[in-house]
């Protein structure tokens, strides 16, 4: 279209001539994100950290803030590793876009407060109660199990990463991704 038309089209941009672009893009970001992930959470967050970002105190949030911080810097360049093996170009604001949702989801995610809310829903509900009868949310028996050093709180973490954090970076990486190519094209 964009040769018929005079304009000139340019193949390493994401636009809607070319879907199979876009598919590259959210492929490629997935996977960066979902590795990228877990070298930013496992390798380099530290033990300080992990140790003091659910602390609402001032420490507490310099933690977290230092920890999403640098787990949004190892996802980019995670990202970045995998859209030049792949020879894709992908618009750098498309690329901040994305690691700046995926950095503020994580710390939200990581501060603790969301997911212990989400695990008390359906508190008050005959259905959900401990061995002394006391109501409980829906999953907070999971979320406070801690046991050999696997526990339902990191799991779902994990979990919220995943199904929540991810897809919101990849989805806004894609979509930044088009309009600027769309603007380039005009």
């Amino acid at each position: 279209m964009g040769a018929a038309m005079g304009t000139r089209t340019m193949p390493d941009q994401v636009s809607d001539q070319m879907p199979g672009q876009r598919g590259a893009v959210v492929a490629l970001t997935a996977l960066g994100s979902l590795l990228g992930h877990h070298g930013g959470d496992y390798l380099v967050q530290d033990d300080c950290m992990a140790a003091h970002k659910q602390q609402h105190t001032a420490r507490g949030r310099r933690e977290l803030a230092l920890h999403a911080g640098t787990y949004a810097a190892t996802q980019a360049v995670t990202k970045a590793a995998f859209y030049r093996s792949a020879g894709v170009r992908v618009p750098l604001l498309a690329q901040l876009a994305g690691a700046l949702v995926e950095g503020v989801v994580h710390a939200v995610i990581d501060d603790g407060r969301l997911l212990a809310r989400f695990a008390r829903l359906g508190r008050g509900q005959d259905r959900f109660r401990d061995a002394d009868g006391k109501p409980l949310g829906r999953q907070e028996r999971f979320h406070g199990l801690a046991d050999h050093g696997v526990n339902g709180r990191m799991l779902m973490d994990q979990a919220m990463h995943h199904q929540v954090q991810i897809p919101a970076g990849v989805i806004t990486t894609a979509v930044v991704a088009a309009l600027v190519a769309r603007k380039r094209a005009r």
